[in-house]
């Protein structure tokens, strides 16, 4: 690639990180001892903790050919070739139950959250008419009335991010219990998600068709495990609901 090209992509990207804004961040403030404000600063503080547990506790687990070979490598002899969930970290299988039922549960949980987001213009209009009655305290205060949107823009893209790649590994679950999954899907799979993501990695690392070896003694064992993971934590109904805004 020519020099010129390269340098004007890097002042680009330069230019877009600079413009990047910071992400809100919420600190709970003293009550004020008024109502109508109290209030306001009460349902921040809930919606900021509703919003910060659904985004922090999702681990999302990427679903990869495993390739079984007599030697575990890539150079061995190919023994037999599964598409399974996988703990990137570790390499490690993971029960497609499992990570089906924590995906669904963020679907379901996220209608509810999304409109606390929507009900709390409600209160920050009334703070804002609540805030000349704080007296003295109104100068320190007035900067709060920012936190609400602030809370809801950020935590709503984040939220709508996780949501919409918890949506696509659900179905892409369903796909790989119905033996749907193989190369090409993965690549259509991809080419989806970075269009729907736009250029964003979160949808699109879901599935990689890029193989992990093991030998065949440890992908038994493991695969003995995660029957039984799947067979405590059966999917009793794994229909997705309808997409929400």
């Amino acid at each position: 690639m020519p020099q010129s090209v390269m340098a004007e992509k890097k002042e680009k990207k330069e230019k877009k990180d600079k413009k990047k804004k910071k992400a809100y961040v919420w600190e709970m403030p003293e009550l004020t001892g008024n109502k109508e404000f109290d209030e306001y600063l009460l349902k921040c503080d809930t919606l900021n903790t509703r919003i910060r547990s659904y985004c922090d506790a999702i681990t999302f687990y990427q679903m990869r050919p495993i390739v079984v070979t007599d030697n575990g490598q890539a150079d061995g002899q190919e023994i037999d070739r599964q598409w399974c969930m996988v703990d990137t970290t570790t390499n490690t299988l993971r029960s497609s139950n499992l990570a089906f039922s924590q995906n669904l549960q963020l679907i379901l949980s996220y209608p509810s959250i999304a409109l606390d987001m929507t009900g709390l213009a409600v209160y920050t209009a009334s703070a804002t008419t609540a805030l000349p009655g704080l007296g003295l305290k109104s100068i320190s205060y007035a900067k709060y009335l920012k936190a609400g949107p602030n809370i809801v823009a950020d935590g709503g893209k984040e939220m709508k991010k996780i949501y919409k790649a918890a949506r696509a590994q659900a179905k892409q679950i369903k796909d790989l219990k119905a033996g749907k999954v193989d190369d090409d899907y993965a690549k259509n799979a991809q080419v989806n998600a970075e269009s729907v993501d736009a250029g964003d990695a979160s949808m699109s690392a879901l599935i990689s068709s890029n193989p992990i070896y093991m030998d065949k003694a440890s992908y038994e064992k493991q695969m003995g495990e995660i029957k039984k993971q799947d067979a405590a934590n059966p999917v009793k109904d794994d229909d997705i609901p309808e997409e929400v805004e």
